[in-house]
Formats: structure tokens, C-alpha cells, sequence
């Protein structure tokens, strides 16, 4: 029996809420939209646009390329919004921090709910990524040297990815360097019965085959786990369930402590120089 076995209905949607933590989740869409637009506007040079990697019309990819002959490593963020929501176009807001330290950055785009199914979500970033791999030296990429992270839904999207049955892709191994998982959803069993499940429509079995705490890779890169200070119990509760998951799984994993953030603000960070965030990134592309 786990803890939102045992909520109402109205405790149960506020702790699945992370804007219940929050006067105003605005605010931070705000700071997405425009610091991702001065990104852009920062490194147009540095920017290719809208790359394609698969056939679905949000199949597309925003790369920054620091100058110089390379190669470099790759960062990957992937961004939340409950996989219905906001874009590679809110996502670039980083760029400018891990171009400035050589690091190529990737916003990656995908298909929302309710166009696609959490399964097609999943299998479309899943092939995002291995597109990137497989491609790395078309953008002066190493391709032993690529990380990810993504934030909320794209912190559960980070952890399928982890999931992958690499040899299927032709990896003997996880060719990922390095992942982080900010303020992720690793259980989705208790979103069934909350608004978040409107456009998703899982049901039990649905959400247990799409929640990363119920099949741990057996082979994987070290991971980072954090969230902000100023979130719900149950998103603190689901981070430590899934590192203890992965620990007992024999990965490498460590848990960030990010004081006086939350769960919106905390990926602004990454932009941040000398943030415990960037620099955790940055030990992994450096380790």
C-alpha cells in the first residue's frame, strides 16, 4: 500500500498538482518563453533549427553548436508539461550556458497528448535520442560523450529512455554518458484517476507498462535525481522511490538536494553557471 492509495480524490489532485506549490505557474511559462527566445536570438548563428528526426510533424529538434571543430559533447533536455503541453521552443533557455562551456545543447520536440498516446510519446523521444547518437558527428557531436535530462513529464520521458532495450538499437550497452531527472513522475498508477490522465487515457495496466519505477534497466549510464525544495511529498516521495529502485538495481545514482526552488523554477538553473544543477551536468560530461 502506497500513500495515494490512501488520498481522497481532492488530496490526491494536489498532490499530482506541482502548481498547488506555487501563487502563480505563469510567472515561470513566462521566464521559459523568454529567456528561450533571447537563446535563440543570442546564438542564431550557433543554431540549427527545427532538425528533423522521425516522421511525426513535432518530430523536430533545435541543435546550438558552440564554434569550433569539435568534437563536442551533447547535452539533451527534454521538457515537461505533463506530455501535453509546451515545446522545444520554451526549452532552449539553457543554450547559452552549455554552449559558453563547449557543450553542444538539444531541445528536443514531441508529439502532446491527446494526438499521441503516452506509448507513441515515449517511443517518439526514445528515437530522438538514438537519432542524436547515431548522427552525432553530422554536428561535430562526440557521440560518447551524450547526456540528458529532462524536467516533470520529461524526467519520466529521461527514465524510459534509460529503460531501453539498447541492443535493439545496436548497443551492446547504454551509450548514454550521463542522465538527470529533475521533479520526474516515475509511478504514473496514481495519475489514473487525476485530471493529468484526461488526454492520456491509461488505465491500471497502461500505467504500470509506462512507469520506469516497474522496469529498471539492468544496464545504464549514472544518473543525477533531484527536485526542488518547494514541491508535493508525493513528487519527493516518487524521486527517492525511483533512486532506491535503481541503487538496489546496482546503478549509479545520486540524489541533488536543490533548496529554495520549485518545481518550475528549478530548470532555470541550468543556465546558471555555478548552479548545483549545471554543475552536476557538467561532472557528468567531465567525469
Amino acid at each position: 500500500m502506497k500513500p495515494y492509495h490512501q488520498m481522497d480524490p481532492q488530496t490526491l489532485e494536489r498532490e499530482y498538482s506541482p502548481s498547488s506549490c506555487i501563487e502563480d505557474i505563469t510567472v515561470y511559462i513566462n521566464d521559459y518563453i523568454n529567456e528561450s527566445a533571447k537563446a535563440v536570438k543570442q546564438l542564431k548563428n550557433n543554431l540549427r533549427a527545427n532538425i528533423k528526426y522521425g516522421p511525426e510533424e513535432r518530430s523536430h529538434m533545435d541543435i546550438f553548436i558552440p564554434d569550433g571543430d569539435g568534437p563536442f559533447p551533447i547535452h539533451i533536455f527534454i521538457h515537461g508539461g505533463y506530455w501535453q503541453e509546451l515545446s522545444k521552443d520554451e526549452s532552449c533557455f539553457a543554450a547559452p550556458n552549455f554552449v559558453a562551456h563547449d557543450i553542444i545543447f538539444i531541445a528536443l520536440d514531441y508529439t502532446l497528448a491527446p494526438e499521441a498516446s503516452l506509448y507513441e510519446i515515449v517511443d517518439q523521444v526514445r528515437r530522438g535520442v538514438v537519432s542524436v547518437i547515431k548522427n552525432a558527428h553530422k554536428i561535430k557531436g562526440d557521440d560518447k560523450n551524450i547526456t540528458i535530462s529532462g524536467s516533470s513529464a520529461g524526467g519520466h520521458l529521461v527514465a524510459e529512455i534509460l529503460s531501453t532495450n539498447w541492443p535493439e538499437y545496436g548497443y551492446d550497452n547504454c551509450p548514454l554518458k550521463g542522465a538527470m531527472t529533475i521533479s520526474g513522475v516515475f509511478d504514473l498508477e496514481p495519475l489514473v484517476n487525476t485530471y493529468v490522465n484526461d488526454p492520456l487515457k491509461m488505465d491500471i495496466d497502461d500505467a504500470r507498462v509506462l512507469s520506469p519505477l516497474y522496469h529498471i534497466p539492468k544496464d545504464c549510464c549514472p544518473i543525477v535525481i533531484t527536485y526542488g525544495e518547494n514541491e508535493t511529498d508525493e513528487f519527493k516521495r516518487q524521486s527517492h522511490e525511483y533512486m532506491d529502485a535503481c541503487l538496489r538495481a546496482g546503478i549509479e545514482c545520486s540524489y541533488l538536494d536543490m533548496p529554495a526552488v520549485n518545481h518550475f523554477g528549478i530548470v532555470l538553473d541550468l543556465n546558471k553557471k555555478d548552479s548545483p544543477l549545471f554543475q552536476a551536468v557538467l561532472n557528468q560530461i567531465r567525469s
